[in-house]
């Protein structure tokens, strides 16, 4: 059902639902013309594919430059600029704005009108407030410190304060906890049409808020093993444990609904010059080596060959190597038969904004396990982790073939010799699987700094690059917004 709803009808609501009446108004406090009485079955939509195009566009490919997954090669300056870590305030400031106002604040209003309504609609709630959890979750992970116990409120708080990360994450807990209890599968639909995610299948609802819960309790783990108990108790809780079950936001093969990312190479790459349709965006010099040393089938899957030259090909697309190459960080050095382009499997018009997956599962669970000594199932769930990231493919452009995926799980090492060998191996495979997600590749990096990453070519930061910086028109318009933080100063998660 979720893949009938064109995205073209969402655009058309987004007048609508929209928080402000100036898109690029980042004061979310002040609202006077943002809609009171709409349908969750509309707000819904309308917030998911604003979230999937503001993850494709705006934070992606930036955070997959800064993790090294992969790397401008100097053939735009609006990529490679952040891949040195300089940040456009357009793009913080749309994603900022975008996330308060056209995402949370819908997300708000939702949830109370399905509450308030007659009779009740707790799922429609329970959607809402999951859907709002992400958001946050993105938010924090972003900057750090951003304002939750009092957002949202303009007439209580018009000038909200900034909630540290510890308080942020604890918040989303307690959000996933709340939806969780509110779910009844046997109760009235949830939002069903406009679940672009599951088409109001509230069983898979409750395995996205579980698997999300997963993610942040893991990323408090970092720094406060405290919650260890509650890892423990989660593992045994529906979980997305299979790529059926992933939770994403689709794109469409129709004009003007494709991912933003291959909309953006068509209209200014033309996907004539480019042997494999992508101009812009190329391998990763750092992935690509541990790809190729590991041999992982998915390398042809991510990438293509690289191109011996642009310019002197009759068609003017080069010709292509057999051999695949990354490119290191911040270079501006794209036409050596040296630079491998990230594949039209990946950059092509349904992409989905993929927000949780399987594989995701079974390797945080690895991960777990093998911290807390239990080797022998960390490497049952590290294998199921490996499948699902290898099975992702099946039936979509770029499948791996059942003989490469047999050969290459057993090359594995068939057991872990230690914690923290076990714990490197689980560390590469969840580096490779992250490879298309923002901002979770760059959360993923900054929870394990593994691998250890070189500094771009003339990058303005003295490490690597650790938080977005504030919003300017935020800044401005609230004296409690920080500013000036250094954006290679470490968040509170990171050990």
């Amino acid at each position: 059902m979720r893949k009938l709803m064109p995205l073209v009808l969402i655009l058309m609501m987004l007048p609508l639902a929209a928080g402000c009446d100036n898109p690029f108004n980042l004061d979310i406090n002040k609202d006077p013309d943002a809609a009171t009485a709409v349908p969750g079955d509309l707000l819904l939509p309308t917030v998911l594919a604003n979230v999937a195009s503001n993850r494709a566009i705006e934070i992606s490919p930036g955070t997959a430059f800064f993790t090294q997954i992969m790397a401008s090669s100097g053939s735009a300056g609006v990529f490679v600029d952040p891949e040195r870590y300089t940040i456009s305030s357009y793009t913080t400031g749309n994603a900022w704005g975008a996330f308060y106002t056209n995402g949370l604040k819908n997300l708000l209003l939702m949830r109370e009108q399905a509450l308030a309504a007659d009779p009740a609609r707790p799922n429609v709630a329970a959607q809402a407030e999951i859907t709002s959890a992400y958001v946050f979750w993105m938010l924090t992970s972003l900057w750090e410190t951003v304002p939750y116990t009092q957002a949202l409120d303009g007439a209580e708080y018009p000038k909200p304060v900034f909630d540290d990360q510890e308080t942020v994450l604890h918040g989303i807990l307690q959000k996933l906890d709340s939806a969780i209890a509110t779910i009844d599968p046997n109760g009235l639909a949830g939002v069903e049409a406009g679940d672009l995610v599951y088409g109001g299948d509230m069983n898979l609802w409750l395995r996205f808020a579980n698997s999300l819960k997963l993610r942040t309790l893991m990323m408090i783990r970092n720094k406060d093993q405290s919650v260890d108990g509650q890892i423990t108790a989660l593992l045994s809780q529906p979980l997305i444990r299979e790529n059926s079950q992933e939770a994403d936001i689709p794109f469409f093969n129709t004009t003007n609904n494709e991912n933003n990312v291959w909309k953006l190479n068509n209209m200014f790459g033309g996907f004539t010059n480019a042997m494999n349709g992508n101009e812009f965006i190329f391998a990763g010099d750092t992935l690509v080596e541990m790809m190729k040393a590991a041999g992982d089938p998915r390398l042809a899957t991510y990438f293509e060959y690289a191109v011996n030259d642009f310019n002197t090909s009759p068609d003017g697309g080069g010709a292509a190597t057999t051999e695949y190459f990354g490119q290191l960080p911040g270079v501006t050095d794209w036409n050596d038969a040296h630079s491998s382009m990230v594949s039209q499997n990946i950059i092509r018009r349904d992409w989905p904004s993929r927000m949780a997956t399987a594989a995701e599962t079974w390797l945080y669970e690895a991960e777990f396990l093998a911290s807390t000594g239990n080797l022998n199932d960390a490497y049952t769930s590290y294998q199921a982790g490996i499948q699902r990231g290898l099975d992702y493919f099946d039936g979509k452009p770029g499948a791996i073939g059942a003989s490469d995926k047999q050969a290459y799980l057993a090359a594995l090492p068939q057991s872990f010799s230690g914690v923290q060998a076990a714990l490197d191996a689980i560390h590469a495979q969840e580096y490779f699987e992250v490879f298309d997600r923002s901002p979770e590749n760059w959360v993923y990096w900054r929870r394990t700094h593994y691998p250890a990453l070189p500094l771009p070519e003339q990058a303005v930061l003295g490490d690597v690059i650790r938080r977005y910086p504030m919003p300017p028109d935020e800044v401005s318009a609230n004296p409690n917004a920080p500013s000036g933080i250094a954006l290679d100063l470490p968040m509170w998660f990171e050990n």
